[in-house]
């Protein structure tokens, strides 16, 4: 949700394609903590197979080992702003579902599309109560990567609205107190754009014998950070790419044109950044309280399917999470949102799992090698 107050902001510095410090955290490449990388143009020179160009076919991979487990899933969670109280056991319900059912969903990361808390305090209780639910995936082995959304920053203050005393579009860049709890390191993340920042940064996993890349983007994201975007997909042309961003879809199921009045890009210049490349595969958003199944097709060569999904239910009693099935072999994406808690059912009687009106089968999927 957004904050009541609205301040547009004007860019003081734009970062040009290709020139964005791309950092690498030591901890999950080998390199040094901070340690800066020179990012591969966007443009790349003549012949350069390392590097995808805009609008290009993807170039055949090296031959890769056939593998047998071509399906598998990933959990993606809605703004659970609303489930931060310490006395509420939601978070904490739904994570143990997901860690007991890992196993029989072939359940291989976890994702939130933003807005993990509802607003920051001099004592962190939110951020302290939520993050040590989320331990729980870690415990377990599962990775999680999360995208900040407006709640998640100083641009909030208690009871919803935007904080005084400074520009909402300044405030919403201060993210202090979200990288002390959710580090680069705590992700697993493989690069970032600001060095110590989780803001913006990505993870590559194996999964069904592909490749894939999970991208996580501030909210209404700066100049800079969309031309990092496009050299992170350019650079990886053998990466399915999934981008996790607090606000893309409208509540109807349209790329947002809005930067919300305080952003610096709206999600249709985000998108416009990204809709050539043939690796860019899904996106994941939420911040309006609606859930959206849909694909678009994309600007480059193919024309290839993009899948875009929002869950933002902003969930009163009960505890949705989205569950995404791929099926590598079939090129289908299964989700369904699901629930295993409601509050508003009498003690004892309150473990109840409620499959939600929105499971969906998006086909004709097509994954790069």
């Amino acid at each position: 949700m957004q904050p009541g107050r609205k301040t547009r902001f004007v860019l003081g510095a734009l970062v040009a394609v290709g020139l964005s410090p791309m950092t690498v955290e030591g901890s999950a490449a080998g390199a040094p903590a901070g340690a800066v990388l020179a990012p591969a143009a966007v443009v790349p020179p003549p012949g350069d197979p390392a590097v995808l160009r805009p609008g290009a076919l993807v170039p055949p991979a090296p031959a890769r080992a056939a593998s047998v487990d071509t399906v598998f899933s990933f959990a993606v969670m809605p703004d659970t702003q609303d489930e931060v109280v310490s006395s509420d056991p939601r978070m904490a319900k739904r994570i143990s579902w997901l860690v007991q059912n890992r196993a029989r969903l072939d359940l291989r990361w976890v994702l939130h599309s933003g807005d993990l808390q509802n607003w920051d305090t001099p004592g962190h209780e939110q951020f302290a109560t939520t993050s040590t639910r989320l331990s729980a995936l870690t415990t377990a082995g599962l990775p999680f990567l999360a995208a900040p959304g407006n709640h998640d920053t100083a641009a909030v203050c208690p009871g919803g609205s935007a904080c005084p005393g400074a520009p909402t579009s300044v405030t919403l860049r201060d993210t202090t107190t979200w990288n002390a709890y959710y580090p680069p390191s705590r992700f697993g993340m493989q690069g970032v754009y600001e060095a110590g920042k989780s803001d913006n940064g990505w993870r590559t996993f194996s999964a069904g014998g592909l490749r894939w890349l999970v991208l996580d983007l501030e909210l209404w994201p700066r100049a800079g950070v969309v031309s990092w975007a496009r050299s992170v997909v350019a650079t990886h042309p053998h990466h399915n790419v999934i981008v996790v961003t607090h606000a893309f879809l409208t509540s109807t199921g349209t790329v947002s044109t809005s930067t919300g009045g305080y952003g610096a890009t709206s999600p249709k210049v985000l998108w416009a950044a990204l809709d050539d490349y043939p690796n860019v595969v899904m996106v994941f958003s939420g911040h309006v309280g609606q859930v959206i199944n849909s694909s678009i097709a994309a600007r480059g060569v193919d024309g290839h399917k993009v899948a875009t999904f929002l869950q933002a239910m902003h969930a009163r009693y009960t505890n949705p999470v989205r569950i995404v099935t791929v099926d590598v072999v079939k090129r289908t994406l299964r989700t369904q949102i699901r629930s295993n808690y409601d509050a508003s059912k009498p003690v004892g009687r309150q473990d109840v799992v409620t499959i939600h009106p929105y499971t969906s089968t998006i086909t004709n999927m097509r994954w790069v090698r």
